[in-house]
This record gives C-alpha cells, structure tokens and sequence, in this order.
C-alpha cells in the first residue's frame, strides 16, 4: 500500500520530538548531532544512518523500530511472512516445558545436517524458507534436548538449538520484531552454556553487540566484545581456524561500535588487529561459525568503518579495490551495497546510489526489501528529484512507498 509524503523516519522523528517538547537544536545538543543533520532528516532530504538513529531514539525515548517505522506489515503480508510469528513465538516459549509426548526427534546428525541448512539460508537471507521450517525445528530439538541424559549428545543437540535460536533472532531482527529477536538471542546464550562452547557463546556476544548498537550504547557494546574476546581465550585451540574466525569478527564489530563512538584511533586499532587475525586465517572462512571472516570481510569494513565515521571519499577509494567472491556470503554483500547506496546519496550522487540499490536488491532481495535503510535512501532520492526515474519508481514501489 503506498504512503503518504509524510511518513517517513524524519517525520515520526519530528513528530516524537515535539511531543517531548524538543527543539531541533534541543534534540541535537542531547544527540551530539549538528542542528543541520536533524533538520535535513526531518526534512527527508538525508538518510538517517543507524548511528544517528540510535541517537535519536535514546533521546526521544522510543526504540529504533518506531523511528523507522518497523515492521512492515503490508509487504510482510504480500511475502506470506506475517503469519511465521506466532508459530515463532509459541516455539520460543517452550524452552522450559520439557519434551512433548507428540514429537519424536530424528537422529541427532540429521538434526544437526538441517539446522546447518538454516544457518546457510539465514546467511542468504531467504527469510521465507527460513521461517517456515524454524519453529517445527526448534520444538524437536528443544524435545530431544530435553529428554536426554547428560554427555556429549546431548551437547551437540544444545548446539545445534544455540545455533537454531540465532537463527531466529536473525529473521526477527530482521523483520523488526526487536522483542522477539532480543528472546531469541538469551535462549541462545542458554544453550551455548549447556554446549559448554566458549566460542558460541563469543559468537553470541557478537550480536549481542549489535543490539547495543541499535540503542546508540556503543560503550556497552565495546565491553560486551571484550568479554567475547575473553571468552575465545578459554578455548582450547584459540589458534584454531574457528577460534580465529571468530576473534577477528570480535574486531571487527569493535571497530563498527568505535566508528559510532567516533573513536578513529581504537577504529583503526581494531581494523589491525582484524587484519592480522585474517592473515593468519590466509583467506575467507564463510562456513566457520557463519561468520565469514577473513581478507574480504576485513576490506568490506575498511569500507563499512569508513562510511560510519563520515569520511566518504575515504569509503569510495577503499572500495574500488574490494571484490567478492563468488561464495561470499549474500548477506555480507547485499549489506555493501545497501551501504554504499547510503554514501552515494550524502554525496549527491542519485545515479550511483541507485545503481547500489538495485544492486542490493539483486543479490540479497529480502534482505533488501525489509531492510529500514534501503526505504531511508528510496525516499531522499525521490525528494531530491523533480521526478522520479523509471528504476527508482520501481524499487520505490517495491519496497511499499
């Protein structure tokens, strides 16, 4: 359904302002932004990045999602994906109600073959495959978790369901049920416990992290990631593959949050020590603990961190020399180009930013239509426009506006 001029992540931010009975500069002294960034946004004329959000939403005092206006429902009812949230939900709940006397669990490794399955879908954001197999999965594994004894069996299926629960809050987080995505996430760190994983349980710190992020807590965030760090120390190999894996995408979402704080030196003092870490590795591991570190997700933040921390012509030079692999996770690139579309358009570039939309909308299509980042930049490029060209009318169109 389309929406009207008004209804845009500026507006809902304008509107909740005054009615904290905040002036544009009131809101921008508490959010340490300029006057000028918030009246453009108000506006509709720049993107909001997920910085100044954050920052705006701990002022006004309202989560992220109400700012940007998440989820969206009517494009969530055309893919078929608003009724996977309930069943999500329900499954989420079981946790503790041990097994159901309905459900008999397959053998453990075949269990296990098809939580991978997820993972790799999760990574290629095919949400609609991914939600309709997850809370069926979740229900067996939680059963034959509980009504087995304790040992290693019962460990590999505790990791396979941390593994499971991430999933989850993946599609949650990414459909904008924050609530729901932030229950995933504890059930998660449970499981990691009693799969006695320290890296699993690091790797959960990790997302941890980003939801601090989201909230504009970037202090909160650092701390979590060095107790992550602590946490791969205890490993047994921490010069492992895996160990290193996840090590370095601890820096790596170090330097993110050091780029919120606008802390350019502990910025590069992460982006170091992630590439050192990547050089150990002598390559990408996309399928070790689906977190797709090494070289190229390294070069992938040298432009990320870049863009966070407003240097563009910075963001642009590092990014001619970066190139995917064929196997690169769709996730990881579909999130470049929603960047770089972001970028173009602060620089007044529409064609390019264009060509970056497109180009997400390409490799990673819902990752793209659901993503609050992508609706942001579609919108300030049509405002910048006397009239829309054809392809941007129809990723306006698209995405629901």
């Amino acid at each position: 359904m389309p929406r009207s001029d008004d209804d845009h992540i500026g507006a809902r931010i304008a509107d909740y302002r005054k009615l904290r009975q905040l002036t544009q500069i009131g809101l921008a002294q508490r959010a340490y932004l300029s006057r000028s960034t918030i009246a453009k946004i108000e506006a509709g004329l720049t993107p909001a990045t997920p910085g100044v959000v954050a920052a705006i939403a701990r002022v006004l005092e309202v989560d992220p999602a109400m700012l940007n206006g998440q989820p969206y429902l009517s494009e969530m009812r055309q893919d078929r994906l608003d009724r996977m949230i309930a069943p999500l939900s329900d499954a989420l709940d079981q946790y503790d109600l041990g097994p159901d006397p309905d459900i008999t669990p397959r053998p453990v490794n075949v269990v296990a073959a098809e939580v991978d399955a997820l993972c790799a879908g999760t990574c290629a954001t095919e949400y609609k495959n991914v939600g309709s197999r997850l809370p069926g999965l979740l229900s067996e594994l939680t059963t034959a978790f509980s009504a087995l004894p304790s040992g290693s069996e019962r460990q590999q299926v505790a990791a396979s369901l941390g593994w499971s629960y991430w999933v989850a809050y993946e599609f949650a987080y990414r459909l904008g049920y924050q609530q729901l995505a932030s229950i995933a996430l504890e059930r998660m760190g449970w499981m990691a416990e009693q799969a006695q994983d320290p890296l699993l349980l690091a790797f959960r710190l990790n997302k941890r992290s980003s939801t601090l992020l989201r909230r504009g807590n970037n202090q909160m965030a650092l701390k979590v990631l060095e107790r992550g760090h602590r946490l791969v120390e205890q490993h047994d190999d921490a010069d492992s593959v895996p160990a290193l894996a996840v090590a370095g995408s601890l820096h790596l979402a170090g330097a993110i949050a050091a780029a919120q704080a606008r802390d350019e030196s502990l910025v590069e003092g992460h982006m170091e020590l992630a590439r050192q870490t990547a050089r150990k590795i002598s390559g990408d591991v996309p399928h070790v603990y689906w977190t797709s570190f090494g070289t190229t997700n390294v070069a992938h933040f040298n432009v990320a961190t870049a863009v966070e921390l407003g240097k563009l012509g910075e963001a642009m030079k590092a990014a001619r020399n970066l190139h995917f692999p064929t196997e690169h996770p769709r996730m990881r690139v579909g999130r470049y180009y929603i960047e770089m579309a972001r970028a173009y358009a602060q620089m007044g570039k529409p064609e390019a930013a264009e060509r970056s939309l497109h180009r997400a909308r390409e490799v990673a299509p819902q990752q793209a239509r659901y993503h609050p980042l992508v609706r942001e930049t579609i919108a300030v490029l049509v405002r910048r426009q006397r009239r829309a060209p054809t392809g941007l009318a129809s990723l306006a169109a698209w995405v629901g506006m």
